[in-house]
């Protein structure tokens, strides 16, 4: 139905190729196309343009973003939706195009990289404290020499893997055996995708890591937009909701959750800028499972394209979702 609100899909350039949001009937996709949205999906190709910087990203999908809204007059501003890394380059792309842009969904995505938890345990995330036991930024910048001016996102999936050794080298396979008559297919395919390594810049991974995962400065307003400001999420005027996971700990609730603390201080804050925050937090379900997961698709993803609407009319304030 071109009349509603179109939805504009992130993936995260995260080592593996676009895709994550899934495109079966469950999925982040499937769900906004059986309410009869429109559905648009930012990707990416294995070879980074050459010089290509993440402002140059963020330039590109602002423009893809009006695009859309030239292709739906008569449609309320489109959503976008970002997928772990992707969530921080929607929250870029709406303080730097706040006409063009509609409510922000943010499913898994890391905002306060230093945040993590106290207690050991269950709630113990091992990926924060790599960029101080390595000491910063300077692999990322010697990985990208080793590629002549280009990064090998392998060594981002070898990280993600690295945080789960029992998993990589045992679990998943003892699943498939265990399971022989019905998971191959599952796991081939998946496999196929998560093993489809992608490219980048020097200039995208040292961005990123150096302004964000131990810079820790987009909340900041420490991050340059490129056009002689900074990207401010207090500028924001549209609803946020928030999606993490007590089970992911690649980027675990204190990521996701903890820079509204930082950039507003406190609730009135929140409420004499006009915003509206809402959180909504799964008890178990890892990382690759908030966005690929069929389970959360039917359930968390379905309910909140179904309840934007009702987002938008909060009066201003910071909210909890829970869905029954």
């Amino acid at each position: 139905d071109p009349a509603l609100r179109p939805y504009v899909i992130i993936d995260p350039r995260a080592g593996h190729g676009p895709g994550i949001g899934g495109f079966k009937d469950d999925s982040q996709v499937g769900v906004a196309l059986r309410e009869g949205h429109p559905v648009y999906f930012v990707i990416f190709y294995p070879e980074p343009e050459p010089g290509q910087t993440l402002l140059d990203v963020c330039a590109a999908e602002r423009s893809f973003v009006r695009r859309v809204r030239e292709l739906h007059p008569k449609a309320p501003k489109p959503a976008i939706v970002g997928n772990c890394q992707g969530g921080w380059a929607a929250m870029m792309l709406a303080a730097s195009n706040p006409d063009d842009t509609g409510p922000i969904v943010i499913n898994g995505a890391p905002m306060s990289y230093w945040g993590g938890a106290w207690t050991e345990g269950a709630g113990d995330n091992p990926m924060r404290y790599a960029g101080g036991l390595l000491g910063g930024t300077w692999l990322a910048s010697l990985a990208s020499d080793l590629g002549n001016g280009t990064f090998d996102a392998a060594w981002l999936v070898s990280n993600f893997e690295n945080l789960n050794p029992a998993n990589t080298f045992w679990d998943k396979y003892y699943h498939v055996y265990a399971n022989i008559d019905t998971e191959p297919p599952r796991f081939l395919e998946f496999e196929r995708w998560w093993g489809g390594f992608y490219l980048m810049n020097r200039e995208e991974i040292e961005w990123i890591t150096q302004n964000l995962f131990v810079g820790n400065k987009l909340w900041s307003g420490g991050v340059s937009s490129g056009s002689g400001g900074v990207f401010d999420l207090r500028e924001l005027k549209v609803p946020i909701v928030l999606f993490a996971s007590m089970g992911d700990n690649i980027t675990p609730p204190q990521q996701a959750f903890n820079w509204i603390a930082d950039v507003y201080g406190t609730t009135e804050e929140i409420k004499s800028r006009g915003q509206v925050i809402v959180g909504l937090l799964h008890e178990d379900v890892g990382h690759l499972g908030i966005f690929v997961s069929g389970k959360v698709a039917k359930k968390e993803h379905a309910q909140i394209v179904a309840v934007m609407e009702s987002i938008e009319a909060l009066p201003p304030g910071l909210y909890a979702m829970k869905i029954d």
